[in-house]
């Protein structure tokens, strides 16, 4: 999936044990206390325990993780500024 594509994402989180995820890009990194996903525009960090990425449809983005939900944190993807910009901006 081209992350053209994807254009909005929907979170839902079950009894804080299950969350699905769709308007994933990539998996940028995982393990059982985390996991950091790609989305159009950003990235989104899960924290817990116990993690498990139960599926991942590349096609649809759409992701599915168990495990002990302690936290989902959003962050906007960060402009890189020429070294033009960082003189003048």
């Amino acid at each position: 999936m081209q992350k053209d594509e994807i254009k909005h994402t929907n979170l839902s989180v079950k009894e804080q044990n299950s969350l699905t995820l769709n308007g994933v890009c990539n998996v940028v990194g995982f393990d059982e206390s985390y996991v950091t996903l790609a989305i159009n525009g950003g990235r989104v960090i899960i924290e817990g325990e116990g993690l498990k990425i139960e599926s991942l449809t590349k096609q649809g983005g759409e992701i599915n993780i168990t495990g002990k939900i302690t936290g989902v944190f959003y962050s906007e993807k960060k402009q890189l500024k020429s070294p033009f910009g960082k003189l003048f901006g």
